[in-house]
């Protein structure tokens, strides 16, 4: 069922289910969703109360997540749009051309396909070229933080990326860290910030006060950097 609470001015929308469980659990998912999963028969009244005592924890989790999500509107792919690559700003400019191609020049990104109108074929030739930069500066980025990962894991932290909806990047308990292609939008600083955040998960899989102490001693500006790339990202 579909419940709800006010804590001040915020209202904080849930799933509610009920189970075998003992106690009370809720979690907070990243496209800030809330699920609440009670015990059988348990009083809706008293149920309310219990997510009302986390709901400060709620809304910070839910902040958390938000500040992590690439929040760059839809592109549209068009003559004059503008598009970001490595924290600038670019127009783009469209030519008919038999040969595909994508390139930076005077201030432009230039894309050269058959049918230039075609929408689709325009975005999947710009993401193609920015998969191909990511895998370049990416790389280099991660490769300079090789001495800090060897410091943080036994293992060989190895480095992935993909395009993701709702996070800028992740780490698996293996050793991989995941970073969003969205990223090779934003600046070589902000990409930074990013690694060394799933680098110290190599140490804490988690986002206590232990966490944030070792990103604090690694990166002493991360939270500058953090609002950096949250706008320009917007």
């Amino acid at each position: 069922m579909r419940d709800e609470i006010q804590y001040g001015t915020t209202l904080i929308a849930y799933d509610l289910e009920f189970s075998q469980r003992k106690t009370l659990g809720i979690k907070v998912y990243p496209d800030k969703s809330v699920r609440v999963t009670a015990p059988q028969n348990s009083d809706l009244l008293k149920v309310r109360d219990k997510v009302r005592k986390k709901a400060a924890w709620i809304v910070k989790q839910q902040d958390f997540f938000l500040s992590f999500q690439p929040i760059t509107p839809p592109r549209r792919f068009v003559n004059g749009e503008t598009h970001l690559y490595l924290g600038k700003q670019y127009r783009l400019k469209l030519h008919e051309s038999e040969k595909a191609v994508v390139k930076l020049s005077g201030g432009y990104l230039q894309v050269y396909c058959q049918n230039p109108e075609n929408k689709k074929t325009v975005e999947e030739l710009i993401k193609g070229w920015y998969k191909d930069k990511a895998e370049i500066h990416f790389k280099e980025l991660f490769e300079e933080q090789r001495p800090l990962a060897k410091s943080l894991f036994d293992g060989h932290a190895i480095l992935a990326y993909r395009w993701m909806k709702k996070r800028w990047g992740s780490c698996d308990k293996d050793g991989k860290i995941h970073l969003n292609l969205e990223l090779i939008k934003t600046s070589k600083k902000c990409i930074e910030y990013v690694i060394v955040h799933e680098l110290c998960h190599l140490k804490y899989l988690n986002h206590s006060s232990a966490f944030y102490e070792l990103l604090e001693k690694l990166y002493p500006d991360w939270k500058e950097t953090k609002d950096k790339l949250e706008r320009w990202m917007v």
